[in-house]
């Protein structure tokens, strides 16, 4: 599942400390893998498959995308990598 957040108006690059934002609902968070893709297509790995049962993840990340054009459309992407658990993006963001 991807979760799309077209950023405008910002010039230059994103920060070396760009803030994101994470509320994912979700019965088995060890089974996520939670992914934030620029614009340029490069994926940086927010969560990977930890927290074993623990409900939800409720975080902000701090991401190094520097090197990323700041304008353009961002995704979150979210695998859930296992059966029988269920979930959803309820919300999330970012911050330059």
């Amino acid at each position: 599942m991807e979760s799309p957040i077209t950023v405008s108006g910002v010039t230059g690059n994103a920060p070396a400390t760009l803030k994101v934002g994470v509320n994912i609902v979700h019965t088995y968070i060890g089974d996520l893998k939670v992914d934030l893709i620029a614009p340029d297509g490069t994926v940086y790995t927010l969560h990977n498959r930890s927290g074993g049962s623990t409900d939800n993840i409720s975080q902000i990340y701090t991401v190094n995308a520097s090197s990323e054009a700041a304008d353009g459309t961002w995704k979150l992407r979210v695998n859930d990598n296992a059966r029988g658990d269920t979930g959803r993006i309820d919300s999330w963001n970012i911050t330059f």
